[in-house]
């Protein structure tokens, strides 16, 4: 029996949304490791995550040469 392209779009989706639901439970599960007597990791933990997150996003692109704004002089 063959599927139909909307069954299989449909369970491409779905295991996606598995991939997405499993990353995140086991985010959950280093943040509860890393908390000290039941207590969260606390906002400097969450910062520090958070500007590896932006770093990893500024990280230096491929560029053309000459791109921008020229400097008048």
């Amino acid at each position: 029996m063959m599927i139909s392209e909307h069954q299989e779009v449909a369970r491409h989706r779905v295991a996606e949304q598995i991939r997405q639901a499993e990353v995140r439970a086991q985010r959950k599960e280093r943040r509860e490791a890393l908390r000290v007597d039941g207590e969260p990791a606390g906002p400097r933990h969450e910062l520090a995550g958070a500007l590896r997150r932006l770093a990893d996003r500024l990280e230096p692109q491929p560029r053309h040469r000459r791109t921008g704004l020229s400097v008048v002089r």
